[in-house]
Order: structure tokens, then sequence, then C-alpha cells
């Protein structure tokens, strides 16, 4: 009978044990699948298998670079000889931090596209140089305000607004890295970004900015150096006097940059005077006003324009003339 007992007691004392083992490995198994992180883990794995996403590291990066350059800047004209594109300053490149070599050779136009064509044709008023205490950087053209003023070659417009002593201004970059100035506009007829054909209309002439009377100043530049455009461009005739440019660093020093001006200036006033005093210029006629003397009379005596004798006086129609003054005529 004791025996009897004590078996039983056995018997429901393994049952308890065998279902508590049961309950602690079902606990165990449960808290083991949810152990914090491991479902991070598993969604990192998902994620490495997902290939619709690709990731940067620095093993890739080089790769990616070659497999996608960067092609921003080839969207405009002479991107290779640029590091920019600015909308806003006319002139904010160095030119001798830019040229590197000691010349280049340009080529003005190229079979199939609009060649050149003269901004506007009328008188040249002032010329590239030395103007009383600054220099002039350009070539002003005679013309009346709303007269039509076009682009000289294909470009596209990389500046198209009012800009200090421009006054209305437009600047075209071209594809063999020339720009064209186009200043002192009373209208503008184009945007930043627009693509131009030579002959295409880019704004009406005026008198804004510094400008003492209508006129468009017409420049060209490389890298943001002014070229004087008469050695381009034969203005009397409207074409080009020859379709290659070969600009050396040498030409730069000597004629071009602002000392050179200035020491060309000083040659030039120097050799002005000393005629001056001759009377006359060598080869060249000169004219002393005398009382009753104007602009008109002077041009019929010698048979010539007073578009003329303004031109080659720097003065203009309105000019009040002085007794003693000296033209040439």
């Amino acid at each position: 009978m004791i025996k009897k007992t004590i078996f039983a007691k056995f018997k429901k004392l393994k049952k308890l044990i065998s279902i508590l083992s049961i309950t602690c490995v079902t606990f165990l198994n449960v808290n083991a699948s949810t152990i914090p992180g491991d479902d991070k883990k598993a969604k990192a794995n998902k994620e490495r298998e997902d290939t619709s996403c690709i990731v940067i590291n620095d093993n890739n990066l080089n790769e990616l670079e070659e497999e996608t350059p960067d092609t921003s800047l080839i969207l405009f004209p002479s991107h290779d000889l640029y590091a920019s594109w600015d909308t806003i300053a006319a002139h904010p490149y160095n030119f001798n931090d830019a040229f590197k070599s000691d010349s280049v050779t340009i080529t003005l136009t190229e079979e199939g596209d609009g060649g050149f064509v003269l901004p506007y044709k009328g008188g040249l008023t002032s010329l590239f140089g030395w103007r009383k205490y600054r220099p002039h950087y350009g070539t002003d053209i005679d013309l009346e305000t709303g007269d039509q003023v076009v682009a000289s070659f294909d470009g596209m417009v990389r500046v198209a607004k009012y800009y200090h002593g421009y006054g209305n201004c437009v600047i075209i970059r071209h594809k063999n890295g020339l720009e064209t100035v186009y200043a002192h506009l009373s209208k503008i007829l184009v945007e930043s970004g627009q693509m131009v054909t030579a002959g295409s209309l880019v704004g009406l002439g005026g008198n804004t900015g510094h400008s003492y009377g209508s006129h468009l100043h017409f420049e060209i530049r490389y890298l943001g150096q002014a070229l004087d455009t008469q050695d381009f461009i034969d203005f009397e005739k409207g074409e080009l006097k020859s379709n290659y440019f070969t600009l050396r660093k040498c030409d730069v020093e000597n004629k071009y940059d602002l000392r050179a001006l200035h020491n060309r200036h000083r040659r030039d006033v120097g050799f002005a005077r000393g005629n001056y005093k001759k009377g006359s210029f060598k080869g060249v006629k000169v004219h002393k006003v005398r009382s009753g003397d104007n602009l008109g009379r002077i041009a019929k005596r010698y048979g010539t324009t007073v578009k003329s004798l303004c031109r080659k006086n720097g003065i203009k129609p309105t000019s009040k003339l002085r007794l003693g003054q000296k033209l040439k005529v």
C-alpha cells in the first residue's frame, strides 16, 4: 500500500517535470525568434539581395564616375575652353591664367554655319585703343536709336541684361572660343541661353549706359581679353579680313592689354604733338578753324563728309569748334 502511494506520487512528479520542460523549451524558442536586432539583420540581408538600388561606396565610386560623366557644360559653346557659364558678370575670366599656350589659331567660320555678318553697317566713330584718360576696348559704330543690331556669328547668348557702363548689353559666346559684345542697346530682344545665328536680331541700337549719343559699342574677346575688331573685320567692305586669326601671347602683351594700350597712346600723343607743331600730319591735311567755320563748310571745302571729319577727329556732329582748333580732313 505504501509502495503504491509512493509510486503514484513519483509518476505525478515525473509528469509535472515533463510539462515544465516542454514549457521552458517553447518559451526559449519564442524568445529566440524575437531577439532585438535580429529583424534588422534579416532586413539588411534582404536589402543586400535587392539589386534595384545601387549603393555608392569607395569601391565603386570611381567606376560610377567613369560610367556617368558630367555633361552639364557640354550644352554650352567652347565648354572645353571655359570653366564656367556665367550669366551675371560680363567678363569673369582671367586671360593670363586661362591662356597657357604661346599662340592659338582661331577659325572664325566653318562650312555649314551662318558665316559672318556685320552687327550694324555704319561709320566708325571711335576705335579700339586709348580714349582721353581711359582705355576703349571696343569699336563704336554710328547708328540711330531703334536701328536693328544683329549677331556677328552663330552662338549662344550668355549675358542679356543691363550691365553698368555697357547699358543694355548682349554677350554671345561662339564655339571657337570668341565672345562678341553688343552694348548701349535701347532694347534687348534675346535672353541668356538662347541659340542665335549670324544675322539674327539681338537688340535695337540706343544710348544706354556710359554713352554720349546713339551708337553701338562692339567688342570681340577671347577668354576675357579684348581684341581689336579691326584685326578681324574690314568694316568698309563688311567682311572678314581672313577666316583664320592667330592670337599670340606676345601680341596681347604688346598690343591689346591695358599697359600696351597706354604705351601706344603715349607714342601716338607724342607723334601728334610733333606733327601739329609743323602744321600737318605726314600725308594728312590739317585745317585750322577760323571764324564762321562749321563742320559742314569744312567738309564741303575739302570734298569730304561731316561723318568722316567726326571719325578722324574723334568728335560729334554737334561738337562746338574752337578758333584755332586743328582738324584732320
